[in-house]
């Protein structure tokens, strides 16, 4: 009898331990060149970014859904038994659909008036307390095992650990040695969007590259077999957190709006200098002013660039739409599954509506065909500005040759709006605006970064141009600007683009023209951490 309970005892504490990781520890995602293998093949992210939020039961710390998936501001499960079924349900269907990796949205650390950090359950879990940090670990890792028990691997974004708190340091380094044997998570995504989330307003390119290759020593020590990453929003972010110096494994972007995702692209896949893939994309649809059919048709084709361009991974915002107060368009439509009613996926039941989106996923990978991928026809005037073209020259400070591929920055005296170009292969550039610019910012992937004002003498185009102080639209920016009225009028029935496939005499109008000149950037000097 006693060896009866002690086989079931090993059986059980065997059981638990395989739960916890279903894969073999040899089973973890490497860089190979340009894409990434596992121990058995290669292994092409297909992702989906999914919000949690958190919930305590006693002195437990739970990992449960965004309240606003299934129903807006409020939790439809309550404890982790509950929980734990809502995941599985969840993880279940975004497995069915044809995806094989979840990017979990972990970073909602805050900081109280002391400047504590903590997660805000139903209580908060402060990151100064061990016996917190161990609460908030486990629940972490019963979400992770969930999401290993349905067939995903996580990409996991975190709060990004700057030096200046030590008590967020002390937690990334725990929390990457809790999971460091753990398979399932096969990369850390340590900031999202420095574009946006930066807490230092001007940082220099040299202090980012600092602070990146202490978060790269940070993951060598503490999770050697996992990959690392950053979540960049737009090439502008090569002002500061340039990609290409940075030692990250590789690069994860963000990438919004038909108009700015084919150049977005194109761009990363040129300059980066590094393995990439999309992080996040996806066309918000209500089926009224943007209908569903569009948005499938969408993602069809953004896949279809991304492995055109060399990509090696594709990732898509978000699980379910959450149209609450105060949020934009985008963010509030731009999910798989809409609310009101349920579906049934095998014994879970979720409430909410597949969107016609859902249905392509599965596809994806099974119908792509290789096309090449060429320079977009709007990439010199991504959103068709009509009103002003501004000329200048990028020149390399040492050699005098001009840099292709560095990015211009303009703004309106009032900084409202902004607009965005690209230097060609002699380092020439034309940067359309609505207004007159007179602040800049400019830079290249390896090259300092020079911001400036300047007064620019316009010139007309032609006798009947409309009077410089009073040009039409000079408001409008990228968010407001509908892809619609600069698709082609006529495409064939056989072509594969319809939703990014534009009229390129639409992108090279102007009625003003000044000129910029010769701008000088300087090559980088900067030991670059391995």
């Amino acid at each position: 009898m006693k060896i009866n309970k002690i086989f079931f005892l090993f059986v059980g504490i065997s059981l638990i331990l395989f739960s916890c990781i279903h894969r073999g520890n040899s089973d973890f995602v490497r860089m190979e060149g340009d894409h990434f293998e596992t121990a058995q093949d290669t292994f092409f992210p297909l992702m989906l970014n999914y919000i949690v939020s958190f919930q305590s039961q006693g002195n437990q710390f739970i990992v449960a859904p965004s309240v606003t998936y299934d129903s807006l501001g409020y939790a439809d499960a309550v404890g982790k038994r509950a929980v734990k079924r809502q995941l599985l349900g969840h993880f279940s269907l975004v497995k069915d659909l044809g995806f094989n990796t979840v990017r979990i949205c972990f970073d909602r650390a805050v900081q109280d008036e002391d400047g504590r950090y903590y997660y805000q359950a139903d209580r908060k879990f402060y990151l100064d307390q061990k016996k917190d940090r161990r609460a908030i670990l486990r629940g972490l890792g019963r979400l992770v095992s969930i999401a290993d028990k349905q067939g995903l691997r996580v990409m996991l974004l975190i709060r990004p650990p700057f030096s200046e708190n030590d008590d967020l340091q002390q937690f990334t380094k725990e929390l990457l040695g809790y999971f460091k044997n753990n398979p399932t998570i096969f990369a850390y995504d340590f900031m999202n969007e420095p574009l946006y989330f930066d807490p230092c307003e001007d940082r220099k390119k040299t202090a980012a590259v600092a602070i990146v290759g202490q978060w790269k020593k940070m993951m060598t020590e503490c999770a050697p077999n996992q990959l690392f990453t950053i979540g960049f929003a737009e090439p502008i972010e090569v002002f500061e957190w340039d990609c290409s110096l940075l030692p990250v494994d590789f690069v994860e972007f963000h990438t919004y709006h038909p108009l700015r995702v084919p150049n977005e692209i194109y761009w990363y896949s040129q300059y980066c200098g590094k393995p990439w893939m999309i992080g996040e994309t996806g066309l918000p649809a209500d089926n009224d002013s943007i209908t569903y059919e569009e948005q499938a048709q969408f993602v069809r084709e953004a896949y279809q660039l991304t492995r055109d361009a060399g990509g090696c991974g594709f990732g898509l915002w978000e699980f379910q739409d959450y149209d609450s107060p105060g949020n934009t368009y985008e963010a509030s439509y731009t999910g798989l599954l809409r609310h009101g009613g349920e579906i049934r996926n095998g014994k879970y039941t979720i409430k909410g509506t597949l969107k016609p989106v859902a249905h392509v996923i599965a596809g994806l990978v099974q119908d792509y065909s290789p096309r090449t991928y060429i320079r977009p026809v709007n990439y010199y005037n991504m959103v068709g500005y009509r009103n002003i073209r501004i000329r200048g020259l990028i020149l390399d400070t040492l050699t005098g040759k001009g840099i292709e591929g560095a990015v211009i920055r303009g703004w309106n005296d009032n900084w409202s709006v902004g607009m965005n170009t690209y230097s060609d292969g002699d380092g020439n550039f034309e940067l359309y605006c609505n207004d007159r610019c007179n602040h800049f910012e400019v830079s290249a992937a390896g090259y300092s970064t020079i911001k400036f004002d300047c007064d620019i003498d316009y010139v007309p185009l032609s006798e009947n141009a409309a009077d410089i102080h009073d040009l039409p639209s000079k408001e409008l920016e990228y968010h407001k600007i509908s892809y619609h009225p600069f698709v082609k009028k006529e495409i064939p029935d056989s072509s594969f683009f319809r939703v990014m496939n534009f009229e390129p005499t639409l992108f090279q109008y102007a009625v003003w023209e000044g000129k910029l000149g010769i701008l000088n950037l300087e090559k980088i000097p900067v030991a670059v951490p391995k």
